[in-house]
């Protein structure tokens, strides 16, 4: 859906299909429309979906990044949740940095000798592991600023390719076929239409009388409806613990 076919969209529905003489101009429209993508973008989570980037390690080693000790991210980019060196060589035991549980599991299954202290076993393996990554640390630390897209590495520079997970915008014509946005997009024009109508008072041929207010708060309920349904679909189905 282009952006003209999704302007008109709303109006259809503002007009009644043009059953009602009033709207709003298309300069308020597209100006509604820039700023729920700005704020959607931020907010809600099918607005943007998950890549994958490289940085190569001569990035690293180049005066720009050695000024600044940061990285020009491309404008698409929403956020950035994980930063790690790219390393494909074993250098402890039979794994690879990569660990995991899965990994974990295998060895025990797989590589653990049979006996009767399994448990014991299993026990200093796992502190064996959580120690090793200490010595063995393949993320970086970094901070990232969505206004900036800029990348910014904290403590030691990379010295190896790296690796990026990161969230990145959906196309715009994509996310005028989003039901949610396009009741978001259609609340907030009945805002501003409303505000429009509530500026002066007048009426209608035969002395029907314009209920602005109706419109505005009509918009404002399902503002608040919208909102809440998002913070219900983006509640966490993870946690962290530090220790």
């Amino acid at each position: 859906m282009t952006r003209q076919e999704f302007i008109q969209q709303i109006k259809d529905e503002l007009t009644v299909a043009c059953a009602l003489p009033y709207a709003i101009p298309d300069k308020e429209f597209n100006r509604i429309i820039d700023l729920a993508l700005k704020w959607a973008y931020i907010n809600y989570q099918y607005s943007v979906e998950t890549h994958y980037f490289v940085i190569k390690k001569d990035v690293f080693q180049s005066a720009e990044f050695k000024k600044t000790r940061s990285v020009q991210l491309p404008d698409c980019v929403v956020s950035v949740y994980e930063v790690k060196e790219i390393k494909g060589n074993s250098r402890i035991t039979y794994f690879g940095a990569d660990f995991s549980a899965e990994k974990m599991i295998a060895q025990e299954i797989y590589l653990s000798p049979f006996n009767a202290d399994d448990m014991v076993l299993r026990t200093a393996y796992e502190s064996y592991w959580d120690l090793s990554r200490a010595f063995f640390l393949d993320r970086i630390a970094y901070d990232f600023n969505h206004n900036t897209r800029r990348l910014v590495i904290l403590g030691r520079d990379p010295k190896a390719d790296v690796f990026m997970q990161a969230y990145i915008k959906i196309a715009e014509d994509k996310m005028f076929e989003d039901w949610t946005f396009q009741r978001y997009c259609t609340a907030q024009a009945k805002i501003s239409l409303g505000r429009i109508l509530t500026m002066f008072t007048y009426n209608l041929p035969g002395g029907v009388t314009i209920n602005g207010e109706g419109i505005k708060s009509e918009g404002q309920d399902e503002i608040k409806e919208l909102l809440e349904k998002i913070d219900s679909e983006n509640s966490p189905d993870w946690f962290m613990i530090f220790h």
